[in-house]
């Protein structure tokens, strides 16, 4: 009677337990990276009934009691939805966002609905910094309207998952003009002798577009006979600054002699001055560069240095974390990397609510996967941009365990008042 009674009571106890957690489960199924729990019971202790003989397998033992041994963690992965916001994140496997809360608590989550505060950090919904790395790159203004790009870079290696902080991204971003000071000329001028032309823009000061114009005319074979059978030959060619008006800024003559083979041997190469900054026209010398020659088609390529001006026109995150701006120029650069935590057992992380994780000495300490030679890894937790996760847990599946617990739990109660009923029915008996 007495283990009817406490076998039924602790199966009341740990059953509510149980719809506790299920419950739960769907009280969250609309949180965004929320990830279920399933409980898991298990026996409060044993006792052997008889003595069997050791070869049988027959079990003699009687279970007393039941506990909530543990709320595990699905891993499962859970379905993604597309949204119209950047900076909406999913993690596709393993990982988990690092979360600076205002306390300065460190926290994580795979709830990836971020936004910017007034002063362009990234943070959750409820006002928590996203920690990540910033690139260096980025030099701030004290106004926060006249911030520039200070280099261009392709990719961040984290550092030590402690040195992580705040990522700050400012909505006004320039990228700085680099003016054009050198224009590189190759290509065929062939021998037949028409005139050949090319143009570019040039990257001038005050962000101007201004045009050099360049105009090749064949002179005479290096001979001076004009024979068809002499492959050398002399261009004379007329280059010219314009700028977006028309505008004649500077206009210099010059030469070029090439070699019975068509290879450059020598130019005269006059200096040319885009509205104060020098330009240099460069093409090349006997082994690369310009030539002329009929062994290839006619035509003459141009390339040039200088950036222009460019303004912030959005942000992009990469599959490995990385936050590139990219400009209305055309160029783009990384400026940060958002942190992608792993633990060596995630089942002993704290589970403080909305989704929210905090590590302990069973989770161990946050990590970065880093391979043999100290590279990130960045192919296990893939973030992926304008997409949040939805909870991993099936609302079918909670349902039917909320059922099954339910009538365990009503089957506990029921034993429970059978118990209770027997316990005082045998002390009235024993009272007569």
């Amino acid at each position: 009677m007495t283990s009817t009674f406490y076998t039924s009571l602790t199966g009341v106890q740990t059953f509510q337990q149980g719809i506790d957690v299920w419950a739960h489960n769907i009280s969250n199924s609309n949180l965004s990276g929320y990830r279920a729990k399933r409980p898991e019971f298990a026996n409060l202790f044993t006792d052997v009934v008889n003595s069997i003989p050791s070869n049988t397998i027959t079990s003699s033992q009687k279970g007393f009691g039941t506990t909530l041994s543990t709320s595990q963690i699905t891993k499962d992965q859970g379905s993604f939805s597309t949204t119209d916001s950047t900076f909406d994140l999913a993690l596709d496997g393993n990982g988990w966002f690092g979360i600076l809360n205002k306390d300065g608590d460190k926290l994580f989550t795979r709830n990836g609905n971020f936004n910017f505060d007034k002063n362009r950090y990234l943070t959750t919904q409820s006002g928590g910094y996203v920690t990540g790395q910033m690139a260096g790159n980025i030099n701030m203004s004290a106004d926060a309207t006249n911030n520039t790009l200070t280099g261009v870079i392709s990719d961040i290696q984290f550092g030590s998952p402690e040195s992580q902080t705040r990522l700050q991204l400012p909505n006004m971003l320039t990228y700085p003009q680099v003016l054009t000071s050198t224009v590189s000329v190759a290509g065929n001028l062939g021998l037949s002798g028409d005139s050949k032309t090319f143009s570019t823009v040039l990257v001038s000061q005050n962000n101007e577009s201004n045009k050099l114009s360049v105009t090749f005319n064949k002179v005479q074979s290096a001979s001076g006979t004009n024979s068809t059978d002499d492959k050398s030959s002399v261009w004379e060619f007329t280059a010219t600054i314009t700028d977006k008006d028309g505008k004649v800024l500077d206009k210099q003559n010059g030469g070029l002699s090439f070699d019975s083979t068509g290879r450059l041997f020598t130019a005269q190469n006059p200096s040319l001055s885009n509205g104060g900054v020098p330009i240099k026209i460069n093409f090349g010398d006997n082994k690369a560069g310009i030539v002329a020659n009929d062994s290839g088609t006619e035509s003459v390529i141009v390339s040039k240095d200088g950036v222009p001006e460019g303004q912030l026109n959005r942000y992009g995150i990469s599959q490995d974390g990385n936050v590139v701006a990219f400009f209305d120029n055309g160029y783009k650069s990384v400026v940060a990397k958002i942190g992608v935590y792993h633990f060596r057992n995630e089942q002993g992380l704290q589970d403080i609510g909305g989704s929210y994780y905090a590590q302990s000495e069973t989770s161990g300490d946050p990590m970065f996967y880093v391979d043999d030679a100290g590279k990130l890894i960045t192919t296990e937790g893939l973030v992926l941009e304008s997409t949040l996760e939805e909870t991993n847990m099936s609302n079918a599946e909670a349902l039917s365990e909320l059922m099954i617990i339910q009538r365990a739990f009503d089957a506990s109660s029921r034993a429970l008042k059978t118990g209770d009923e027997m316990i005082k029915l045998a002390l009235q008996m024993d009272s007569k």
